[in-house]
């Protein structure tokens, strides 16, 4: 009994944070990257936040899609445009975190094995950031 009050807790926490203000963003990204374990071709993207979780598509090519749970961060100064984050390890852009616009709070994707990995060889080389369009 104690698991099914936790089963129906936990999706009213699920269903509570997508009441949250969902976020639509596109940007063109000019070089490959990785968002856990897909990895994207450089092109135009949507990106959706909504409440902890992300959703990245691409708007023509493959069309790829994929989705991740984020981790709440914010900072002092909100962005006046929507801002996406990389992290560069050698060649390898992994998606890092997202800014809505007007907002100090964004989200950030936790670290796969990989970028864990790549980052005890040497820290990441440069954070790269992309201004996009609220649509």
């Amino acid at each position: 009994m104690k698991r099914l009050h936790l089963a129906v807790g936990l999706l009213a926490a699920m269903a509570g944070s997508g009441l949250q203000a969902q976020v639509l963003l596109e940007a063109n990204v000019p070089f490959e990257f990785r968002m856990g374990e897909v990895n994207f071709p450089a092109g135009d993207y949507e990106f959706k936040c909504s409440g902890h979780l992300l959703a990245v598509h691409q708007e023509r090519g493959d069309r790829s899609t994929a989705m991740s749970l984020t981790l709440p961060v914010s900072r002092m100064k909100a962005p006046e445009a929507g801002v996406v984050e990389f992290k560069r390890y050698g060649d390898t852009y992994f998606l890092a975190k997202i800014w809505s616009p007007n907002s100090p709070d964004g989200a950030a994707l936790p670290k796969t094995p990989l970028e864990k990995e790549l980052a005890r060889a040497a820290p990441p080389i440069r954070t790269e950031a992309i201004l996009i369009q609220t649509k």
